[in-house]
Formats: C-alpha cells, sequence, structure tokens
C-alpha cells in the first residue's frame, strides 16, 4: 500500500532548512537562537543578535553605556579602559612630584570635566615609585580642588577618583549624567568593582600590593561607614597596619585607619 507523502511547498520538503540557514531572531527577552550547519539550534549572545531589551538586561545596574558614552562624548574625556592604540605611549615616568606643588590643570573644582593628570601609571607598567609620584601630583593636603563644599561635606572619594583615572583603573564619579555621592562610590567599588577589576586583597597582603605600584583603596570594614582612602607604599609598621592617604575624618596623608576612619579593621581592593 502506497504510503501518503508530505505535502510540499516551494524549496523542498515541509519543515526543512538548507544548511547553514539562518533561523528568524526572536525578541522573546532571551537569547537569540540561531540555526547552525548540523541543522540544530544554538544560543547566540553576541551583541548584533540581542534585542535593546536583552542588552539593558545584560547592561550594568550601575550604569547606561549609551549615557556614559554620550558623556564622556560631551566632555572629549578618555574612557575608563585605556586604549589599545595608547598602549605604547611613555609615562612621564622622569616627572617629580612633592605633593606641595600642584599642577595648575589639577586645581579646578569643576567636577563635570574630569582632569587629566600629566603623570600616569598603566597596568603592565606599574612600579612603587611611580605609584608615589601619581599619587603626590594631586597635592591631597593643598590641592584647593579638595576643599570641603561645606561643613561635614568632604571631597575624599573625589581624590580617589581622581587619582584612580591618573593609574587608569578609574573609579568613575559619574555613571552616565549622575554624580556619584562618597556613599555612592563606596557601594560603586564594593558591589560593581568586582565586575570591573577591582580585586578584595586579604590584611597580610595590602602594603605588598601598594609596593608593587598598584592602586590600593581602603574603606572601613563596618559598612555603615561610608569612607574611602589610599593605602601608599610604605615599609611594614609594627602592627601591621596599612597607613592611609586620604580625606576622612581628617586631610592627612601616612595616617593609621583608626586616625582616618575611626576605625582600624578595614577592607581593602586594588587593581592591577
Amino acid at each position: 500500500m502506497a504510503q501518503e507523502r508530505p505535502p510540499q511547498g516551494k524549496g523542498g520538503s515541509a519543515g526543512q532548512k538548507k544548511p547553514g540557514t539562518v533561523a528568524p531572531r526572536t525578541s522573546t527577552g532571551s537569547i537569540a537562537a540561531q540555526l547552525v550547519d548540523d541543522g540544530k539550534f544554538e544560543l547566540r549572545s553576541d551583541a548584533s543578535m540581542l534585542t535593546s531589551h536583552q542588552k539593558n538586561l545584560l547592561g550594568s545596574q550601575f550604569a547606561d553605556t549609551s549615557a556614559e558614552r554620550r558623556r564622556n562624548s560631551l566632555l572629549a574625556g578618555s574612557p575608563s579602559q585605556p586604549n589599545p592604540d595608547e598602549a605604547d605611549e611613555p609615562t612621564n615616568i622622569g616627572m617629580k612630584f612633592d605633593g606641595k606643588t600642584v599642577p595648575e590643570v589639577l586645581q579646578t573644582r569643576d567636577l563635570w570635566k574630569a582632569v587629566q593628570a600629566p603623570l600616569q601609571s598603566r597596568p603592565g607598567r606599574r612600579s612603587k615609585d611611580l605609584y608615589q609620584m601619581v599619587v603626590n601630583q594631586f597635592g591631597v593636603l593643598v590641592n584647593p580642588r579638595y576643599a570641603e563644599d561645606g561643613p561635614g561635606k568632604i571631597r575624599g572619594h573625589i581624590f580617589a577618583c581622581d587619582v584612580s583615572r591618573a593609574m587608569n583603573c578609574e573609579i568613575p564619579h559619574f555613571v552616565g549624567a549622575k554624580e556619584l555621592t562618597l556613599a555612592q562610590t563606596c557601594d560603586w567599588l564594593r558591589h560593581e568593582g568586582p565586575m570591573r577589576g577591582w580585586k578584595r586583597v586579604s590584611d597580610t597582603e595590602v602594603i605588598d600590593r601598594a609596593n608593587e605600584g598598584l592602586l590600593v583603596i581602603a574603606l572601613p570594614r563596618e559598612m555603615r561607614t561610608k569612607q574611602l582612602a589610599l593605602v601608599m607604599p610604605q615599609a611594614y609598621p609594627p602592627d601591621n597596619s596599612p597607613r592611609l592617604t586620604g580625606i576622612c575624618l581628617r586631610r592627612d596623608v601616612g595616617v593609621h585607619p583608626r586616625d582616618m576612619f575611626g576605625a582600624k579593621a578595614v577592607d581593602c581592593f586594588f587593581h592591577d
């Protein structure tokens, strides 16, 4: 008895596709699927296959990257990641700063446009002396840029953001068009930072990382206390506690966490 043949349309048997034919894109809220040569579907996560809704879902909870690009374009600022074409640019390692004389370009109190430090440090070219000079050029003790906006309205996070930009591992002061407060900057470092290359460092290795020329940021371990400061290159003190530079309870360099934060226990993060 002859078997019935399924109806056929133009192009062959129903439900069949030629090898390599691309399946229609979907916008169901999941990653788009595409037919591959062996006739099976696989997930494609490249940006060209994502809907705008999917891109938003995959984006940072802190940042609208499109808004950030518009801000960078408006400010003519550099992106937080170094341009590959600039990877071989020399750092002005011969420049010397004593922390008392600050280049005029670094003294502006206008926060909307990020300052471009004359001395830079890049990943792969770190050193203890270079790190010290990068920090010194901002003159945290004398720079009018870091003077209080009012009683209790300190600018310690501005100092940390400026140094991080010069170290090419930027802690942002603006996310899109939103200006981060001191508390929000601390939260960014704790929660977003690990996805941006920031790594937590143990108490026994904090000073080692700073002595390698890496930027190390310290925060009080008590998360309700919103402060941050820099760990600088140093010899190990008798109590093995790092000495901090920044603007918190005091505007100072090389002081104990108890004097900077009012607490001894700190959490530290570094960036390669």
